[in-house]
């Protein structure tokens, strides 16, 4: 765990995708103990339930600007988000205020189903650590997350001790609390409905939209960011 909390912000990729895999989890996951029977440690403190839900989560904190153009759609009027349209504008021009488009895009390429990376790599790493545990399921045909305690420790760890993580867990937490009532199917539905997302060709990189979102931002607010 100790390893794991110093070279949080590092630049190997494996250990910085940890960490990334780490708080998705631990923020957007489904909450409560517990006991499974495999295992060493058969007490889990957070759940996501399919691959396509944790990939459409990754992809929101791998494209800020992706983010923004979702918020944007849900604070339309008639929107679930409507009634939190000032908070909305204001999370938007922070994110390009802070030029998180440029300094937080870390690129994923598109597949059969959406945005998506192979996490073969970074699930090995954890869970040799015992920190997350994979399971694979045929009826229904699913793959479950699950964060063990030790790995929900080793979060808590790192927040108090690796400061550098802490735009990771606040983005998680937006990401929860405005998005967090879609279905996996639904997330995927929101993001395919930007244009160059949904045009993008089989296993090429998913292009940004920083011009597409200014746009829609002036029109919605009346504002340039």
């Amino acid at each position: 765990m100790y390893v794991l909390i110093r070279i949080a912000m590092g630049d190997v990729s494996v250990e910085r995708d940890a960490v990334r895999v780490l708080c998705v989890l631990y923020f957007c996951g489904k909450t409560g103990q517990m006991h499974l029977r495999f295992g060493d440690d058969e007490d889990y403190t957070h759940t996501i339930d399919s691959e396509n839900d944790f990939q459409k989560i990754d992809f929101w904190l791998r494209y800020p600007d992706h983010f923004a153009a979702a918020l944007l759609r849900r604070c339309a009027p008639g929107e679930s988000l409507f009634d939190r349209a000032d908070k909305i504008k204001q999370i938007i021009r922070r994110i390009f205020q802070d030029q998180e488009p440029d300094i937080r895009w870390e690129p994923m390429r598109r597949y059969l189903r959406g945005a998506h990376e192979p996490l073969d790599e970074v699930l090995l790493f954890l869970t040799s650590r015992w920190l997350v545990y994979r399971r694979l399921s045929k009826r229904p045909a699913r793959t479950q997350y699950f964060l063990t305690t030790k790995g929900c420790l080793a979060v808590e760890r790192m927040m108090r001790d690796c400061p550098e993580i802490a735009w990771y867990a606040e983005r998680c937490k937006l990401i929860y609390s405005l998005l967090g009532d879609l279905e996996g199917l639904e997330k995927r539905e929101m993001q395919y409905r930007e244009p160059i997302y949904a045009g993008a060709p089989l296993r090429s990189i998913i292009e940004r939209i920083d011009d597409e979102v200014r746009q829609r931002f002036l029109e919605r607010f009346g504002e340039p960011l």
